[in-house]
């Protein structure tokens, strides 16, 4: 992730970077730009948006963050069992997901997702499509969790509990992008 320069007021960040693609996310007074996915990242966004929509849930992806007011990331996929708060969400929901890209630091992303736990938000998932590994993290257990490859994905409780297994993300999104023969 590459830092702008010095340190800048929310407001002067969202007059400069707010529409800015590749994103730029606010984080305790830098302005930081997301890596550049790659067709991979790409393509696990709606496949994953696709997967909490058959079960259910509400999916967004790239979607500003509003909750703090000294950070403003801009999560991969943001999901919850009810609804999505428009425009931005201000308020926690049930989850944030990161898919990282080549260029992410893994121990930064962790980071980043215990930030969303600190703001109420009740899960995040961080998926890595090149290795084909997920972890969780939850309020309950905030260090991140890897998923076994034969395993499940989990968010949200009672009535909009869900799993979605490893295996059915990983062949969704190969049936996908794996060539034709």
């Amino acid at each position: 992730m590459a830092a702008a320069q010095g340190w800048i007021s929310l407001a002067r960040f969202e007059n400069l970077y707010k529409d800015q693609k590749p994103y730029y996310e606010y984080w305790f007074g830098e302005a930081i730009q997301k890596e550049m996915s790659t067709a991979l990242n790409g393509t696990f966004q709606p496949v994953l948006a696709m997967l909490l929509f058959q079960r259910g849930w509400k999916a967004a992806t790239e979607v500003r963050l509003k909750i703090s007011g000294v950070a403003q990331p801009v999560p991969d996929l943001i999901a919850d069992g009810r609804r999505i708060q428009f425009p931005y969400p201000t308020e926690p929901f049930d989850l944030c997901v990161e898919i990282l890209s080549p260029g992410d630091d893994g121990k930064k992303t962790f980071e980043k997702c215990a930030h969303y736990l600190d703001w109420h938000i009740k899960g995040a998932w961080i998926i890595d499509p090149e290795k084909r590994k997920a972890w969780m993290m939850t309020l309950e257990n905030p260090a991140p969790t890897e998923v076994d490859p034969l395993g499940s994905l989990t968010a949200g409780e009672g009535e909009t509990a869900i799993s979605l297994p490893l295996t059915e993300l990983f062949e969704t999104v190969d049936k996908i992008v794996a060539p034709s023969n």
